[in-house]
């Protein structure tokens, strides 16, 4: 069998493993990735990384086996990535709250080359915040965590609660606003 038939067969082999095991790594993939966006995109690497060596599976019984392993290789390399992010002081803040930011700054929340500078002195701005301010900022856009549920857990007055939110939201503009003299 020549080399152009082998790569053929092994194609045809990963689409046919695509179409029966695709819903099966999905699940598995948001079960253990950070959410389901990041696991449809492990998985469609997988499939990939698997089509761009089709000559080379043509060799490989398993080929579900194998696209298994390069899905859990992925979603090992995206929890290493977010690992190292962490440590380096990287915040995921929601989309709304860094455009109420942005907006309070008075900058233009889709200029991709803003955002990304943004979110470095998006970063250094909230480590400045007094705790009590930066633990609110952090429970309500990181952690969704409702003002109520929020007021419950930790026995502070929503009023408290919305007031220190407003105190460090208003900081961080003042904070960006610098950056943006800066």
């Amino acid at each position: 069998m020549n080399t152009a038939t082998r790569t053929l067969k092994s194609a045809t082999a990963i689409e046919k493993t695509y179409r029966e095991r695709r819903s099966g790594f999905l699940a598995w993939a948001k079960r253990h990735s950070l959410d389901a966006a990041s696991a449809e995109d492990a998985l469609q690497d997988a499939f990939i990384q698997a089509l761009v060596n089709a000559d080379a599976l043509s060799m490989v019984e398993d080929i579900s086996g194998w696209i298994f392993t390069a899905l859990r290789n992925r979603v090992i390399d995206l929890w290493r990535r977010e690992n190292t992010k962490r440590r380096a002081g990287a915040v995921n803040l929601s989309e709304e709250t860094i455009e109420e930011i942005v907006a309070g700054a008075g900058l233009d929340p889709h200029d991709s080359f803003v955002r990304t500078e943004l979110e470095e002195a998006l970063a250094v701005a909230l480590e400045a915040l007094p705790e009590e301010q930066r633990e609110i900022i952090q429970a309500q856009t990181i952690n969704g965590i409702a003002f109520r549920e929020l007021a419950e857990r930790t026995g502070i007055p929503i009023d408290t609660l919305m007031s220190r939110k407003r105190r460090a939201m208003r900081k961080l503009a003042a904070a960006l606003e610098y950056w943006m003299e800066d």
